[in-house]
């Protein structure tokens, strides 16, 4: 059996990118669950229960999130299929949201998706 070749500086770089962007979107989800979590305690919300599961599956997200940006920093074998499956649904949202949103958000939100899927892919074969 041949040991595959140690990663290129570059590749490295890549995957830090990759893991840092994913970091960056974990944590803005966590944001917007504390949000509705804000929200949900000042009475605002129309239906607590929906609330509150949209609470608890933004924080499953968001714990996946983070594992899998530690996952591309640290270049594990299975981080790049989630890094790519999970920004490949955020291109079609970023490309919906200039029909709503100020340009700057949704092209921060389409650049982002964009540069993981590329950084990832660049990282190279993960062994």
């Amino acid at each position: 059996m041949t040991e595959s070749p140690a990663p290129t500086p570059a590749q490295v770089r890549t995957g830090q990118l990759a893991g840092a962007l994913v970091g960056v979107e974990a944590v803005a989800l966590a944001g917007f669950a504390a949000f509705y979590l804000i929200e949900l305690l000042r009475g605002e919300g129309s239906d607590p229960v929906v609330i509150i599961m949209t609470v608890v599956m933004m924080l499953i997200f968001v714990v996946g999130l983070g594992y899998v940006a530690y996952g591309l920093w640290t270049r594990h074998p299975r981080a790049q299929a989630p890094a790519m499956a999970a920004n490949g649904l955020l291109v079609p949202l970023g490309i919906a949201m200039f029909q709503f949103a100020p340009v700057w958000l949704a092209g921060s939100v389409l650049l982002g998706a964009v540069l993981v899927i590329v950084s990832s892919l660049r990282m190279g074969q993960l062994d």
